[in-house]
């Protein structure tokens, strides 16, 4: 049983390298890696309170450019997609920052109800 247990051990690591050696070998063949640097386009976001949040904060994970995109949106709902980024998509945003990022959408990007 142990000689089976080994076999099928030493067969699946041969076919995980076999499998995981093949790209590398491929990507060598194709030549050297060229990088480019893309240009640094500033977002455009409405001056106020919390902006640096904003700016520092949200664009972690993406462009602050998304923000003007959205539809005047209630208090409320900001805050609802605050927290989902925070719960969901795991943004390292305190409970102090959500709400001075919250308070800036809303006042800035809202429709004035809560």
């Amino acid at each position: 049983m142990k000689k089976i247990i080994a076999l099928a051990l030493v067969v699946a690591a041969s076919t995980f390298l076999a499998q995981h050696h093949a790209p590398m070998a491929q990507a060598e063949e194709m030549g050297p890696v060229h990088s480019i640097i893309l240009p640094t386009i500033p977002a455009e976001l409405k001056e106020g309170a919390g902006k640096d949040k904003v700016m520092t904060l949200c664009a972690i994970c993406h462009t602050p450019d998304y923000i003007p995109m959205q539809p005047r949106l209630p208090a409320r709902t900001w805050d609802a997609i605050v927290h989902k980024m925070i719960k969901v998509f795991g943004a390292p945003v305190s409970e102090e920052d959500a709400k001075a990022i919250s308070s800036y959408l809303a006042a800035q990007y809202g429709t004035g109800e809560k």
